[in-house]
């Protein structure tokens, strides 16, 4: 893991910079996020998390990083899930509390970076949390969503499970069986729907683009038509209704990246993406 990040709990960390009274010089022209809010992709290593926080404190070194990650466990369990994220939100609340946030902000100071469906079950639960807890929205933000989000298919959900098997006998050992495990979830959330309600990342879809809950100045979509997890054609479908009902949306198509690899297919790329998108933020209305 990146450098001083410092433990919550085993799910969320955070990162806070040596205060300096001089902004570095490549920064001076524009305002760097107050916070960075990381939450990461379904059992994400942290070796590979440690990459993107690295660059964040590269580009954005007077920035706090607020981390969370998001495992298996929590995409069965909502309660689990909840309890996964709730240091996240004690710690938004203290940054409000001392000052540090704007409970209100008329300017965005959160750049939010979602990976994968498990990133966006995270800021979807804190999206709902800081709402029953404070009675607020979630404060204005920028937000940058990576490989999501997407719906369930047979073809995304069998990749996302089998991807933990190694090559060979185990894998063809497990393949049966997570078979009959995603035909058990599509028989409890399709024809026993009124039973089991919405499923998790139908839920997610719908709570991204609520206006009541989710106050952005803007978005960007990172994907790619490569992604064997996540249909590229979703994404663009929720990019799409988030634009029609009025949030300033940017769409960033990969050819050929993997799921949640489009940094590592073009960096330069990737994080001009990523400046971009908080400049756009943070430009007089």
């Amino acid at each position: 893991m990146a450098s001083k990040m410092n433990k919550l709990s085993s799910f969320v960390s955070f990162y806070e910079p040596v205060p300096s009274t001089v902004a570095p010089p490549q920064l001076t022209h524009k305002r760097p996020p107050k916070l960075i809010l990381i939450a990461a992709w379904m059992d994400a290593q942290d070796s590979h998390i440690g990459k993107y926080i690295t660059r964040y404190q590269e580009v954005y070194p007077m920035s706090k990083i607020l981390l969370v990650k998001f495992v298996f466990k929590a995409s069965m369990l909502t309660s689990f899930a909840r309890k996964a994220v709730e240091p996240a939100f004690a710690y938004l609340r203290a940054q409000i509390e001392s000052g540090v946030l704007s409970a209100s902000p008329t300017e965005p100071e959160i750049l939010v970076h979602t990976f994968s469906n498990g990133g966006s079950t995270t800021m979807r639960m804190l999206y709902q949390i800081f709402r029953t807890q404070t009675g607020r929205p979630f404060p204005l933000h920028s937000a940058v969503y990576d490989s999501s989000p997407g719906l369930f298919t047979f073809h995304s959900l069998y990749n996302v499970f089998m991807v933990n098997f190694p090559r060979g006998l185990l894998r063809l050992a497990a393949a049966p069986l997570v078979t009959a495990f995603i035909v058990c979830l599509w028989i409890w959330h399709n024809p026993l729907r009124m039973i089991s309600g919405e499923d998790l990342l139908v839920k997610n879809w719908r709570i991204h683009n609520d206006l009541n809950l989710v106050k952005q100045t803007n978005r960007t979509y990172i994907y790619s038509k490569a992604d064997i997890m996540v249909d590229w054609r979703h994404v663009e479908k929720h990019a799409e209704q988030a634009a029609a009902k009025g949030l300033v949306v940017r769409k960033e198509c990969f050819e050929h990246s993997p799921h949640v690899s489009h940094m590592r297919t073009d960096g330069e790329r990737y994080w001009m993406i990523i400046k971009e998108t908080w400049g756009l933020a943070i430009l007089p209305a």
